[in-house]
């Protein structure tokens, strides 16, 4: 009997990848036609060579591309994104960076790389209305770029004597924008009626709700599109990925080396939007947990391909070390609104 030969697989080509910003504008360039994906738009980056790090291939090409001369201090990790093109794999390893005063200065009216590729300064909202002019692969930066750098967790509802209660005490005191998990400790149906009172009043929320809860309110027949969920530990380790709407925003909590893995992997088929990574520091909700301190969380945020948030006794005076930890923000129940007036914007988490 004839053996039939394996089928090779293609070798997968790692990219590095940089989100240049300054303000609320990002800079790509337009792919030569001759090249792969040839007229698309993209962010500037290049192959990662055998003897570098992502973040100096991030330098490098960047340098080589446009004339920009980036330092490695000025990159933020953002995620890694593996997407299979009909005739090629590849691996992004996503950075950003945000360019000082200087940078912006010398490159806002440059129009053209050293590659001769055309240069566009895009707002964020332009570049989500171009998404389609983009690789397929970058669908998922879109995604990170639109993460918050604060995100809100409410309290019990118990700590609120009623509904109406916890909802106005939410709707005065969340800041315009704001990104809210509505996790109030009690059923899913229930949460479905806080849902009503909060949008009615606060429709600029974008919202986050327990896998239940989603769940629920879409059998009802309600309006789910703009929804995103967050998956507990036992709630990842129990489905599978076709158990699961493949373009669902999904938040995910991660604690351990395992959960940073199973994050990876739901990646890969899903749309895994940040990790929360905790706890950082003891809580009150959770005393007796052991912390992860920011080294911890630093380990567990480079093992993860998506972007994390710190979680766990955090204070918005917290936001600039969970930065330099490799967090693109914060999270926290208690020590967030009540420092922060409704008429603050707080989004954009990798300002």
């Amino acid at each position: 009997m004839k053996s039939t030969p394996n089928k090779t697989e293609p070798l997968t080509v790692h990219v590095a990848v940089a989100v240049l910003r300054y303000a609320d504008k990002f800079l790509l360039a337009r792919r030569s036609l001759h090249q792969h994906l040839g007229g698309k738009l993209e962010f500037v980056g290049g192959k990662i060579q055998a003897d570098e790090s992502p973040a100096l291939a991030v330098v490098r090409e960047v340098h080589e591309e446009i004339g920009l001369k980036l330092n490695t201090d000025q990159l933020v990790f953002m995620g890694k994104i593996a997407h299979d093109y009909a005739d090629k794999s590849v691996c992004l390893h996503i950075y950003q960076a945000c360019l000082t005063d200087c940078q912006y200065g010398d490159f806002r009216h440059r129009s053209v790389g050293l590659e001769n590729q055309s240069l566009y300064w895009f707002k964020q909202d332009e570049i989500i209305s171009r998404a389609h002019e983009l690789p397929a692969a970058n669908a998922c930066i879109l995604d990170w770029l639109s993460l918050p750098k604060v995100l809100y967790i409410s309290q019990a509802l118990s700590e609120f004597g009623g509904m109406e209660k916890f909802a106005n005490y939410y709707i005065q005191h969340l800041p315009k924008g704001a990104c809210f998990y509505l996790r109030p400790c009690i059923g899913a149906h229930e949460i479905i009626q806080l849902l009503a009172l909060m949008t009615e009043s606060r429709a600029d929320l974008r919202l986050i709700v327990g896998w239940s809860v989603y769940h629920a309110y879409h059998q009802q027949g309600g309006d789910v599109k703009d929804l995103m969920v967050k998956l507990t530990r036992a709630e990842l380790d129990q489905f599978g990925a076709h158990d699961l709407p493949a373009d669902l925003p999904i938040w995910v909590g991660v604690h351990d080396e395992k959960e940073a893995r199973a994050v990876n992997q739901l990646n890969k088929s899903h749309r895994v939007l940040a990790a929360l990574i905790s706890p950082v520091r003891p809580t009150a909700t959770h005393p007796e947990t052991p912390v992860l301190g920011w080294e911890g969380f630093w380990h567990l945020a480079q093992l993860c391909d998506v972007p994390s948030l710190a979680l766990g006794g955090m204070r918005l005076s917290d936001l600039q070390s969970a930065k330099d930890h490799g967090a693109i923000g914060i999270a926290g129940i208690r020590g967030m609104v009540e420092r922060t007036g409704a008429a603050n914007v707080i989004k954009g988490g990798f300002d």
